[in-house]
């Protein structure tokens, strides 16, 4: 990581401004920022670091789990299929069945433990399998290496891992 470009602190400083300096009421005062929920220098330096320990170009930081899932189940679209594990934290399972559901996203919920189960469930219309590992509540654990070979030759389904 670079040091802060402001401060040269190796560290970066945690800023706790959470409404930024405005030319006038509603216009946005020369400077990246305006509003702490839209972005900060501490998130900023928070998602290059974690782009650059993924070997990414961006990185995302949410205030929540459920607040990233929802970001990624946006990626998808209106009668775009998931597959997903049975065994998930209950607010992404209620989140799924409930909200993303309203939006045309379908769902199917299976054991992943089960051979064979992946290959079954993925439909034409599949674009993303998510996995949760280790479960909550049960504390399964997925190898996550040997599902991903299962979708080796399926490029256009996104891989999606929570923990």
């Amino acid at each position: 990581q670079k040091p802060d470009q402001y401060s040269g602190a190796i560290m970066t400083p945690i800023s706790m401004s959470s409404t930024f300096a405005q030319s006038s009421p509603g216009v946005q005062y020369p400077g990246k920022y305006e509003y702490s929920r839209s972005g900060n220098p501490t998130r900023d330096a928070f998602e290059m670091c974690i782009a650059s320990l993924e070997g990414g170009k961006f990185g995302l930081a949410f205030s929540s789990g459920l607040g990233a899932t929802t970001g990624v189940i946006h990626l998808l679209k209106k009668g775009d299929h998931v597959v997903c594990g049975d065994d998930v934290y209950g607010g992404t399972g209620r989140y799924f069945r409930f909200a993303a559901k309203k939006m045309g996203i379908e769902f199917s919920f299976v054991d992943l433990d089960t051979k064979g189960m992946l290959e079954k469930s993925i439909k034409k219309n599949t674009r993303m399998v998510w996995i949760e590992t280790p479960t909550n509540p049960t504390l399964k654990i997925f190898d996550i290496g040997k599902i991903k070979s299962q979708l080796k030759n399926k490029e256009d389904i996104l891989f999606v891992v929570d923990n």
